[in-house]
């Protein structure tokens, strides 16, 4: 008598949708060396012939996320502290306040593959490429 191997699936069944913003996840986490497509895969449950026919719709154009928005930022000066005055004793002469602290501003980036990364607004370039470049591979 021989044995037979039997799988059995549950669940829903039918083909499974990925949204733009999953396909693009997926291709990015699959950047890298050797095997990386067939990891990704396995890891998510889905086949590799998917990630690269993703991979080549990315490349042609076809497959893009929404555009983020952007929103109108404006920035404001700190008003000064306020001075405590007590009753009793007022001072004669303003005293003069204290210069504001400025704070350098940051800059966020969202990597394809999820990560974020929050940089000074004044990095130089070539940091920032060596930054994402270590931090953009999966």
């Amino acid at each position: 008598m021989a044995v037979q191997r039997i799988e059995v699936i549950t669940g829903a069944g039918g083909r499974r949708t990925y949204s733009a913003e999953e396909k693009i996840r997926l291709v990015g986490e699959a950047r890298g060396g050797r095997g990386a497509v067939a990891a990704v895969a396995r890891r998510h449950g889905v086949c590799t012939s998917l990630i690269y026919r993703w991979r080549r719709q990315l490349k042609s154009g076809e497959l893009a996320a929404e555009a983020p928005a952007f929103v109108p930022v404006r920035v404001l000066e700190a008003p000064p502290p306020a001075s405590i005055v007590t009753p009793t004793a007022a001072p004669s002469t303003p005293e003069p306040t204290a210069p504001v602290e400025r704070r350098t501003a940051l800059a966020e980036v969202v990597l394809a593959n999820g990560r974020v990364l929050r940089v000074a607004e004044d990095i130089a370039p070539a940091t920032l490429r060596r930054l994402v470049g270590a931090l953009d591979s999966p």
